[in-house]
């Protein structure tokens, strides 16, 4: 029943997408995409393999902070062959794999070989939910009341508090000691000791990765904004970017469809867009080709190269 409302759940997004498609005008979605400037695109393939580049670089140095040793081909591949997996597989295979591969090849534990994946996705997660906030306000989708946003701000502050007071009592009782015995407990405390090796100064040049890999990435987006001549600024486009980047994190679509094309249309129809339903499902297409079709294939073509343990997967957590 669960992996059933699992699959239900994912595909709201394909029900959108199909209600999308039924509205909208094929001629003139013909007519945007033969219009394409694509000596616009020519530089599109590059920047993504630079950005897949500087993404494996921060994620071998997360393994070199654990004093764990990777060739760094050998991370690209790894790294761009997880791409490849979690392209088409639940639950994002693909980090999952890597760990596997640590694990079998080093003979890690499950903490030490999770540690640096997890926080490779956290991470991403903390800088698309930072960006977030700025791409509210950037697309007006909220007002800028300062004072309601301290009060918001003030809450989140005291949840933090009683959560540490809480937690630091729970801690001390002996329900935290028979919660030990269970073993996602004990992974969890585990990688959660790996990561504190990822924090402060030795952490610093991941995040300036983090912003390299992020520059290259809202460039790409805009190249293809640029030859499909959206008339959006950088900031508007780089915004609704981060935006469809945060509903991927949702688990009411696969790959973004529907979800992705309902965020466009919506930001498109709000600045005044003309045929916004045909320019976000256009521009949306540009997407998915750049950003998870090109990637998969490259990936593919390194996992062929180096195959990631699914086998592994039999035995997990044993």
């Amino acid at each position: 029943m669960r992996a059933r409302a699992g699959l239900l759940l994912r595909g709201a997004g394909l029900v959108l997408l199909g209600w999308i498609l039924s509205r909208i005008e094929v001629a003139r979605l013909w007519q945007l995409w033969a219009g394409m400037d694509m000596a616009q695109l020519w530089a599109v393939p590059f920047l993504g393999l630079a950005m897949t580049g500087v993404r494996a670089l921060r994620w071998h140095g997360m393994l070199r902070l654990q004093n764990l040793q990777l060739p760094r081909w050998r991370a690209v591949l790894l790294y761009s062959s997880g791409i490849f997996l979690g392209s088409f597989t639940p639950g994002r295979l693909g980090d999952l794999g890597k760990a596997m591969y640590l694990r079998q090849e080093q003979g890690l534990s499950w903490e030490k070989a999770l540690a640096g994946a997890v926080a490779d996705r956290l991470l991403d997660l903390a800088v698309m939910l930072g960006l977030g906030c700025w791409a509210l306000y950037q697309l007006d989708l909220v007002e800028a009341n300062w004072v309601r946003w301290a009060g918001i701000g003030g809450g989140i502050l005291m949840v933090g508090w009683f959560f540490a007071v809480s937690t630091k009592m729970v801690r001390e009782s002996g329900f935290m000691a028979g919660l030990r015995r269970h073993r996602l407990a004990r992974l969890v405390q585990g990688m959660a000791a790996e990561m504190a090796g990822l924090t402060g100064w030795s952490g610093v040049g991941m995040v300036a990765l983090t912003a390299i890999a992020y520059g290259l990435y809202f460039f790409q987006t805009y190249l293809l904004a640029r030859a499909q001549g959206l008339p959006l600024s950088a900031a508007d486009l780089s915004a609704a970017v981060v935006l469809v980047g945060l509903a991927s994190f949702l688990p009411v679509s696969v790959a973004g469809l529907g979800t992705r094309e309902g965020i466009l249309i919506l930001i498109l129809g709000q600045r005044g867009v003309a045929g916004s339903t045909e320019a976000g499902v256009a521009y949306s297409t540009l997407f998915f080709l750049a950003c998870f079709v090109f990637p998969a294939a490259v990936g593919a073509l390194c996992w062929l190269k180096v195959p990631l343990p699914l086998h592994a997967a039999n035995e997990t957590w044993r």
